[in-house]
C-alpha cells in the first residue's frame, strides 16, 4: 500500500512539475498584462490574472495570445527562450491598407496600340574595383619624399643668398684695399 501511495505521489508531483510558468507583458511598457486570452495547442484556455502569470504544460507546441489592445500573437515552443512573452500594442499596428493604382488591363491594352520607340540605353558607369593605387602613391610621396625635397630647396636658396652676400663683402673688401694702397 505504501509503495502504491509513494508511486502515486511521485506521478502526481511529476505532473505538477511538468508545468512552465510564463509572464505576459506589454512590449512598450514591460508591465505584466491581465485579461489576455491564452490558448495552448492541447485545447487548454485561460485568462491571465493581474500579475500576468500563466502556467502552461512543458510539452506545448504553440501558444496563442489575444486581446483587443494588443496584436494577436502565436508563440512556438522553440521560440520561447525566457519566461516572458511580450505583446505589441495595437496602437502601432496598421488597421487597413489602401492601394491606389490603375487598372493593369487598360494600361496593357493602351501599350499594345502605341508604336514602339527604342529607348536610349544609358552606358554603365565603370568604377574600378579595389583601392586607388595612384592616390595612395601620391599621398605617400606627399608624406615622405616631398618634405625632404622642400627642405633641400630651402637650403639651396639660403646657401645661394649667403654666397651672394660673401661676394658683396669680398667686392667691398677689395675696394677698400685698393683705396688704401693709393
Amino acid at each position: 500500500m505504501k509503495l502504491y501511495l509513494s508511486i502515486l505521489l511521485i506521478l502526481w508531483c511529476s505532473g505538477v512539475l511538468a508545468q512552465r510558468k510564463l509572464v505576459v507583458a506589454s512590449l512598450g511598457t514591460k508591465v505584466p498584462q491581465r485579461d489576455i486570452k491564452v490558448r495552448v495547442d492541447n485545447g487548454d484556455e485561460m485568462v491571465t490574472p493581474w500579475s500576468g502569470e500563466i502556467e502552461v504544460p512543458d510539452s506545448f507546441k504553440r501558444i496563442s495570445l489575444s486581446h483587443p489592445r494588443f496584436q494577436h500573437r502565436y508563440v512556438l515552443a522553440n521560440e520561447l527562450h525566457g519566461d516572458t512573452i511580450y505583446l505589441i500594442p495595437a496602437l502601432h499596428a496598421i488597421d487597413e491598407v489602401v492601394v491606389y493604382g490603375q487598372d493593369r488591363r487598360k494600361s496593357m491594352m493602351a501599350g499594345i496600340m502605341m508604336p514602339v520607340t527604342p529607348k536610349e540605353v544609358p552606358l554603365p558607369q565603370v568604377v574600378p574595383a579595389g583601392p586607388n593605387v595612384l592616390a595612395i602613391m601620391a599621398w605617400l610621396f606627399e608624406k615622405t619624399v616631398a618634405p625632404a625635397i622642400e627642405a633641400k630647396q630651402r637650403r639651396k636658396k639660403a646657401l645661394k643668398a649667403v654666397r651672394q652676400k660673401e661676394q658683396e663683402y669680398e667686392a667691398k673688401w677689395d675696394a677698400l684695399k685698393t683705396t688704401e694702397k693709393k
